[in-house]
């Protein structure tokens, strides 16, 4: 098994209850593709739910797009999403992109 595939297999989402999802692992350029598809199973018949992001372990800009695209992926399906515990390293991430008006305003809950 190589590296890559490690952070892949550690990076996943989980279904917490009926509308909530928590991402566990590394957000990165080696897990987004992965994450990504699992995320897309979440918009099927969900309007709004809430991804918890408390037990993100590093992330990088690639992490930070794909909470982007799950935003915009949700908006193209009448679907809304909020983020909890957004980690301070993708905030800082979002600041240094002009991102950060973002994903304050689908913020809940920040990591404290």
């Amino acid at each position: 098994m190589t590296a890559d595939q490690t952070t892949s297999q550690q990076a996943r989402i989980q279904r917490q209850d009926t509308r909530s999802y928590g991402v566990q692992g590394a957000m990165t350029f080696d897990s987004v593709t992965g994450l990504w598809r699992e995320g897309v199973e979440m918009f099927s018949g969900e309007s709004v739910f809430q991804i918890d992001l408390a037990a993100v372990t590093h992330t990088d800009s690639a992490g930070l797009a794909l909470l982007v695209e799950w935003l915009r992926e949700a908006t193209q399906r009448g679907a809304r999403i909020e983020f909890l515990n957004i980690p301070d390293q993708m905030l800082a991430l979002a600041g240094a992109a002009n991102l950060e008006q973002v994903l304050t305003g689908i913020r809940t809950a920040e990591k404290s």
